[in-house]
């Protein structure tokens, strides 16, 4: 049986998004078309392009569903009056879809204003966490202290969680 991640996204970018990254970032989300040129990661070496944030359905491996919203912070605007914008995802993740995906989460997070804890990502086997945060070098995953139990109901097994850092 594969094993699933499941992905949150909390983060706040920057108002003044270039309009090639609104653009590529709202076809991820699913409320676009794909544009003609994609700059997130190198989709061509994953078997091509997909909407990795596309929400809207009954997540495949985890309790809820899957969702993703980006909109305009207009009830807490910057000190400059700039109001930046509010991205939330939640997914869930194929194993052999995590390196995209994580590829695709760091594009986001260098255009992104949050510092510190911006997310998690927890396995479907153990239920590791693994806490996403933000820093002025990239994003890493820091293990959670305690799994959260087998969310698929089965005999729990040993599970190596990648340890992802950025470029």
């Amino acid at each position: 049986m594969s094993d699933y991640y499941d992905l949150f996204l909390a983060v706040d970018l920057t108002p003044d998004l270039p309009e090639p990254v609104l653009l590529e970032l709202r076809w991820l989300l699913g409320q676009a078309d794909m544009p003609t040129e994609l700059k997130s990661t190198d989709w061509e070496s994953w078997g091509g392009p997909w909407q990795a944030f596309d929400g809207g359905s009954a997540s495949h491996s985890f309790d809820g569903a899957d969702v993703s919203l980006l909109v305009r912070a207009t009830d807490r605007p910057n000190l400059d009056g700039s109001e930046p914008w509010a991205l939330t995802v939640r997914t869930c993740v194929h194993e052999d879809d995590f390196g995209v995906t994580m590829d695709v989460v760091g594009w986001l997070l260098r255009h992104a204003t949050t510092q510190g804890w911006v997310g998690f990502v927890r396995d479907s086997g153990l239920g590791q966490v693994q806490h996403l945060m933000r820093h002025a070098d990239g994003f890493d995953l820091r293990l959670s202290s305690q799994p959260t139990g087998d969310q698929r109901g089965g005999r729990p097994h040993a599970h190596a969680t990648p340890d992802i850092e950025s470029e």
